[in-house]
């Protein structure tokens, strides 16, 4: 029969480890979220609400397991190294990291409360706190864990930490501008040309996802506006197009620059055959067609948009 202590900490065990998966599911569905993954075939508040309650449940078992801590007789965490790390004299790294996650994963979930008050680009930038507290998990569950000497144990462990580490490192934009520009220079393609850029007021719904891919291009205010450039050079055509394809509303459309231009017709050109004088005397033998309007000018600076999402200037 197993003591006391001994129950304790199995239900701490049990449930630390179900909390730990939980956040990196909520993790790996934020990075969903980030990249706009699938979000042509999920609604965007599916997707949304789905890494929230897994977030949130995943939380919540975390904060179950550093109490039922303070359950055990005699145990080793006391009620101060839940609050303040590196106190512990048992385990000093391994609690302190576990409690400066458990504060950031905290921290970033009150967040959502203020969203609107922080701003969407410090919130994201708030938010992105995640990935750093999800890191110190790992390190928490490798080092306090007192289960993880079996091979199947620290091995899913590592398996979930280099997954999200790989997964992170090949969807930032560096990452992504190097793999297109080694696969341009692989294929011998060219650069494209400038483009114009265009957003619909009506059906961008600020989900950021452009201003991550290119924050360079466009920026998410305050205020809830989308600020961008209306003409960018060839160098940042890359970043623009990513955030053409992870645009889940579809908002944005490309324009190239035109290359070449056809003039109009001259007026005095001749476009009528040759008639014969002595049937037709009075037919006159040039054309008196109006010239034909020519093409539309097109802006040669960099211009800014701004526009709310009802459309308004």
């Amino acid at each position: 029969m197993r003591s006391a202590q001994e129950s304790v900490h199995l239900i701490a065990a049990t449930v630390g480890f179900i909390s730990f998966f939980l956040l990196w599911l909520a993790v790996l569905s934020g990075l969903v979220l980030r990249n706009g993954w699938a979000l042509t075939r999920i609604r965007h508040s599916t997707a949304h609400a789905t890494h929230s309650t897994i977030a949130l449940l995943g939380l919540c078992l975390g904060l179950v397991h550093a109490l039922v801590q303070l359950a055990s007789p005699g145990g080793p965490v006391r009620l101060v190294d839940q609050f303040i790390p590196f106190l512990n004299p048992d385990d000093p790294i391994g609690i302190g990291v576990g409690v400066i996650a458990l504060e950031l994963l905290l921290a970033t979930t009150l967040s959502v409360l203020i969203q609107r008050r922080l701003g969407y680009s410090r919130w994201r930038a708030l938010h992105a706190l995640t990935y750093v507290a999800f890191m110190l998990l790992v390190a928490h569950v490798l080092i306090s864990g007192s289960d993880v000497g079996p091979p199947a144990v620290w091995g899913s462990v590592l398996v979930a930490w280099l997954s999200t580490v790989a997964l992170w490192f090949t969807t930032t934009p560096w990452a992504t501008d190097l793999r297109r520009d080694l696969g341009e220079r692989f294929t011998g393609r060219r650069r494209g040309q400038e483009i114009t850029i265009d957003v619909d007021a009506n059906r961008c719904a600020r989900f950021g996802f452009c201003e991550h891919e290119a924050p360079d291009v466009f920026t998410l205010r305050g205020d809830g506006r989308l600020a961008y450039k209306a003409m960018v050079p060839a160098d940042q055509t890359n970043a623009v197009i990513r955030a053409v394809e992870v645009c889940p509303a579809r908002a944005i459309t490309l324009n190239r620059v035109p290359t070449t231009v056809l003039t109009p017709l001259p007026v005095d050109l001749d476009l009528d055959p040759p008639s014969d004088p002595d049937t037709e005397p009075d037919r006159p033998t040039r054309s008196a067609r109006r010239p034909r309007p020519g093409p539309r000018s097109v802006p040669s600076g960099s211009g800014t948009g701004v526009h709310r999402r009802d459309g308004a200037p």
